[in-house]
């Protein structure tokens, strides 16, 4: 996949406005500076893509038009609802710590959207981003290339992201620490992530969306008008329980193909071969 999104906008775009955005480093999706990697030299790709159709790389990317918070909000709170979005908000307490007798707060939700009625939150549920790492070499020489000379000729930008490693390594254990909490509490947590990623994940059963303990969000990010964009969401109902087990388990394969591994490698170069005893 090539590098589709720099500061928000797609690399083909020369406009006046995608250059501003690049030489003062500048994300459109959050209205501030770019942070990813680094303050002072953001690594400002948003997605890689292969055709019309871009992964995003950067969590950031969802908040285009605040749109996920709207649609979670229908969702949760039903059509016409009035809510606010609240970053960051950590939802376990731990026991004091002998140091100082302080509790501290652990399990930070990517955001906490509130219902509101006269001024009064009355309800809430959560919303965890996730967007994927990539696999091969660093993007940062295409990346500067780019900048430097507004082209991508001459470069191989082709990078895969690793939607696996990424949903074992970082989204499960997330997901593991914060969705009982929600369960116990009768919430909705909703997890956003591009239809890319989505489609790597292996299939685990859907249910309806009163039983529903984990709602999926999913937006396809495509060409449309010269530019990419999010589309409407695809929605889908989960269990917790099987979904994890769907992460966790994977498919075994069969024994005979466990002896050729280890075959392979008994024969394989003299310096990597296994350790031989006799017992």
């Amino acid at each position: 996949m090539r590098i589709a999104e720099v500061f928000g906008y797609d690399v083909a775009d020369n406009s006046p406005d995608a250059w501003s955005a690049r030489n003062e480093k500048h994300c459109k999706f959050r209205n501030s500076p770019c942070t990813k990697a680094s303050i002072s030299d953001p690594l400002g790709v948003c997605t890689l893509a292969e055709g019309g159709n871009a992964a995003s790389l950067c969590p950031v990317r969802f908040l285009e038009n605040a749109r996920i918070f709207k649609d979670a909000a229908t969702i949760a709170f039903g059509e016409g609802t009035t809510f606010g979005i609240f970053p960051e908000i950590r939802i376990l307490e731990i026991a004091p710590s002998e140091a100082d007798g302080r509790s501290k707060k652990i399990g930070k939700v990517d955001f906490l959207i509130g219902k509101i009625e006269n001024g009064i939150i009355v309800d809430f549920a959560a919303v965890e981003i996730q967007a994927a790492y990539f696999s091969g070499a660093s993007l940062r020489p295409v990346f500067d290339h780019y900048l430097a000379t507004r082209s991508m000729d001459g470069v191989n930008s082709k990078r895969r992201p690793d939607f696996r490693s990424c949903a074992q390594k970082r989204l499960v254990p997330q997901l593991q620490l914060k969705i009982p909490v929600f369960r116990r509490w009768g919430k909705k947590f909703f997890v956003v992530v591009d239809t890319e990623f989505f489609a790597s994940l292996p299939r685990f059963p859907q249910t309806t969306a009163s039983n529903s303990e984990l709602t999926w969000l999913t937006y396809a990010i495509s060409m449309q008008n010269g530019a990419f964009e999010m589309g409407s969401p695809n929605i889908i109902y989960s269990e917790w329980d099987e979904v994890q087990n769907s992460l966790r388990e994977g498919k075994p394969p069969e024994p005979t193909e466990i002896v050729s591994e280890l075959q392979a490698k008994l024969d394989g170069p003299l310096k990597k071969r296994p350790l031989i005893l006799i017992c």
